[in-house]
């Protein structure tokens, strides 16, 4: 299971808003990968106001990712057909 944590994380200097990027780009080729996410040509995305259920093209919705918080506690890509594992606090 890949780390999202970096969906979360604050980047206040610009090597690491780079790396943003980078994970944001991975992020779509995994949406990409799914032909259950695309819909006329239009992409679902997992911002914080959108929750998967807000399709866009591929540029307005690479611009919002940028510039939108995902939605919360999202570390398991569930809509993007990542499992879901279930880890108990014991």
């Amino acid at each position: 299971m890949d780390d999202h944590s970096w969906m979360y994380r604050v980047f206040l200097d610009e090597l690491r808003k780079m790396d943003y990027c980078n994970e944001i780009e991975g992020f779509i080729n995994h949406a990409l990968s799914n032909l259950r996410n695309i819909s006329g040509g239009d992409i679902r995305y997992s911002l914080k106001r959108c929750k998967n259920k807000k399709q866009f093209d591929l540029d307005v919705g690479t611009m919002h990712l940028l510039q939108k918080e995902f939605m919360e506690k999202y570390l398991y890509w569930f809509a993007y057909g990542e499992p879901y594992l279930f880890t108990r606090p014991w």
